[in-house]
This record gives C-alpha cells, sequence and structure tokens, in this order.
C-alpha cells in the first residue's frame, strides 16, 4: 500500500476558491449549511441565543459598539444561561444539582462562544448593508 500518493481530487472540493469574492449571500449560506450540521445541544442554543439577540438587534444596541464591554457581554451570557436553565428544569425536574453544576460550566462556555459569533455575524450584517 503507498501512503504516499496524493488524494484524489473531488468535484465537490474546490481548492482554489477565492473567498474574498464570494457574495455575502452565498459566505451566508455556507454559514447555515455548517451550522445545520451542529450537534443537538448546541443547534438549539444557538436558536436560542439568537432568538434573544433578535430582541437586542436595534440601532444604539450594545452589540453594535465598537468595543462592546466584556462585562456586559458576560451578564448577557448569565442571563441566557439562566433562561435555558428554567426551560431544561421544566423538561426534567428530577437531576442532580452536582451533575448539573459541572453540565451548566461546559454549556456557559459554548454559549459565550455562540453568542459572540452571532454577534460578529450580525455586525458584519449590518456594516454590509447599504443605504441608497
Amino acid at each position: 500500500m503507498d501512503y504516499y500518493r496524493p488524494f484524489p481530487t473531488y468535484p465537490g472540493y474546490q481548492p482554489n476558491r477565492n473567498w474574498e469574492q464570494l457574495s455575502e449571500d452565498r459566505v451566508l449560506e455556507d454559514l447555515e449549511y455548517l451550522q445545520q450540521m451542529y450537534p443537538t445541544y448546541a443547534k438549539r442554543y444557538q436558536v436560542r441565543v439568537r432568538d434573544i439577540l433578535n430582541q437586542m438587534d436595534f440601532d444604539g444596541s450594545m452589540i453594535y459598539d465598537q468595543y462592546p464591554d466584556k462585562w456586559q457581554l458576560d451578564r448577557l451570557v448569565r442571563s441566557i444561561i439562566t433562561i435555558l436553565k428554567n426551560e431544561e428544569r421544566g423538561m426534567n425536574p428530577q437531576q442532580s444539582d452536582e451533575m448539573e453544576d459541572s453540565k451548566w460550566m461546559w454549556i456557559q462556555e459554548l454559549v459565550t462562544v455562540l453568542l459572540y459569533y452571532e454577534i460578529l455575524t450580525r455586525r458584519q450584517r449590518k456594516e454590509n448593508r447599504r443605504y441608497f
């Protein structure tokens, strides 16, 4: 068996793709496709983060500040975690608190990443809008 042989090129693989010249719609299509492949929990939390940010999406919102305040973002993450905990307690009322704490520590990190990424994509979309 020859391990040093090059891999074949498949039609779906486009190595010379110029990402700078892609339209914003094409990039958003790729993003939505990849987000569909998220694991179940990540997908569910991402939908909740998106719903919560929809309420904060207005001109003058702190998510559009040039340098968003880390303290406010941490507070927003904690409030999202509180919402998620309340929703999950409604679905599974008999879970142990000790297991809960370790589980929610990881979920908080995941929600933080999802929140920052969602803010980034919203800021990018708003920046690319053209007003005529």
